[in-house]
């Protein structure tokens, strides 16, 4: 490892940076992720993502991989991390993520935290290997054909779905359904009310619809109130196709299969590494 090197992202080009992820999951579970420099750019937006503290490897003066950190307060997420092709096999992986690691404890970081497909079994060695430790089951969801169950749906800023969520929801959330990262999120997405119950779905006027928060306040919880409000959205936009990312927590996975959702085939590990006592 000793021709290893690493370098801040922020020295490479959002598009170079694009290109380098993509050739890193080219060969990834399905059909792989394709990344451009206005996708990226979103994504680093969104989740937060800060490329002073990114990292991409160099084997000599190769790019090799990187791994892209995001940080809220004292808790950091591995928002990416791949290893090109032709460079798999040697352990650079294992080596990139000891390095996010230190880096982690020398700016005094709580926690680290990340998601991974299950399906993917050699990430999760790799994730276990370095000490981290799964919290919970993400899963995703599918629907075409839902009928749903008509309901007077109030129409509310994306944003203010994004404060409820901060708000109301468990603090433990996956970091890309937390209200911080639906804070980002503005028109063509779009925010509903009904009652008690908000949600954040994508563009409404596309064929596929994607619901990307769901919260309900405390006192209202366990009356059926989100159960309604996904009935009322399959009602109100009918003929459409409708997923749910693979980053819902396996407890709240009852609401959609209520609604007649089906589960994706694949699912990720919500994992973290406690890295000093808070």
């Amino acid at each position: 490892m000793s021709n290893l090197t690493v370098h801040a992202a922020y020295e490479s080009s959002v598009r170079d940076l694009a290109a380098l992820l993509t050739r890193a999951f080219s060969n990834y579970i399905r059909r792989g992720i394709v990344m451009d420099g206005v996708l990226l750019s979103r994504m680093i937006a969104a989740d937060h993502i800060d490329l002073s503290l990114s990292q991409v490897v160099l084997q000599g003066e190769l790019p090799v991989g990187l791994a892209l950190v995001a940080r809220r307060g004292c808790t950091s997420r591995v928002a990416a991390m791949g290893i090109i092709p032709e460079a798999q096999g040697q352990r650079i992986g294992t080596w990139l993520l000891n390095q996010v690691i230190e880096q982690a404890r020398a700016r005094s970081d709580r926690m680290l935290t990340l998601e991974v497909i299950e399906q993917n079994t050699y990430g999760v060695r790799l994730y276990e290997a370095a000490g981290m430790k799964p919290i919970r089951r993400l899963y995703g969801f599918l629907g075409a054909g839902l009928a749903g169950e008509a309901a007077p749906l109030e129409s509310v800023d994306p944003y203010e779905v994004a404060r409820r969520m901060t708000a109301l929801s468990a603090s433990d959330l996956p970091w890309q359904c937390s209200g911080e990262t639906l804070a980002t999120q503005g028109a063509p997405n779009v925010g509903f009310r009904l009652d008690d119950a908000y949600a954040l779905i994508t563009n409404p006027a596309a064929d596929t619809i994607t619901i990307r928060g769901l919260v309900v306040a405390p006192g209202s919880q366990r009356r059926g109130q989100a159960t309604r409000l996904v009935a009322a959205l399959l009602a109100a936009h009918p003929g459409k196709t409708w997923g749910v990312p693979a980053y819902c927590p396996e407890e709240y996975g009852e609401i959609f299969v209520r609604t007649g959702f089906s589960y994706d085939t694949i699912n990720q590990f919500q994992m973290v590494l406690r890295l000093q006592e808070a």
